[in-house]
């Protein structure tokens, strides 16, 4: 086996009915023996492990919890130096996501964040300069070590959990830049 370049965490709860979707955007980086690829589930829905099972992914299971702390429990559980959180129903493709990870496991960038496949790039900077926060949808990569250096998602927040993370990698000089993956 490879070694692992990234690991790719889908919250089961957040995607909802488009878990099946972001997960065969992704799949062929998993069965490509580079990509850890999870499934975070604190739902137990019965359909999961086969779900899991089809795409090539890991089911993490954890203990019911805001988002915030459901990532932290599955990244402890996970392997990989690159942390890839696909957006809400817009997982890009694996292509950009390979492309991404491998420049954040090179040290070119700490954190990017990950195109929806439904918005052009001038609106993702746009909304990016406007708002310093993730649009809707989007999604992260970063390295394993940053987030580990300032102690992973807050544990209390929902929704906002990845934008508070995005909002202290950048005040704690994290180099991020918006992308046109």
């Amino acid at each position: 086996m490879a070694d692992i370049t990234g690991c790719i965490l889908i919250d089961a709860r957040s995607a909802g009915s488009r878990l099946p979707r972001q997960l065969a955007v992704v799949a062929p980086l998993a069965r490509a023996d580079t990509f850890f690829l999870g499934i975070i589930d604190d739902t137990g829905d019965a359909r999961l492990p086969r779900m899991a099972h089809r795409y090539g992914a890991r089911l993490l299971s954890v203990l019911p919890a805001p988002p915030g702390q459901r990532i932290n429990d599955a990244i402890a559980h996970s392997q990989g130096p690159v942390l890839i959180f696909p957006g809400i129903g817009n997982a890009t493709s694996s292509e950009a996501l390979s492309r991404l990870a491998a420049e954040v496991a090179a040290g070119r960038v700490d954190v990017a964040l990950l195109p929806t496949l439904q918005r052009g790039p001038l609106w993702r900077l746009l909304a990016w300069l406007r708002l310093g926060r993730l649009p809707r949808g989007e999604g992260l990569c970063l390295s394993r070590a940053w987030f580990e250096r300032i102690g992973g998602c807050d544990p209390e927040l929902d929704d906002a959990a990845l934008d508070e993370l995005l909002e202290r990698l950048r005040a704690c000089g994290a180099r991020t830049r918006p992308t046109d993956a």
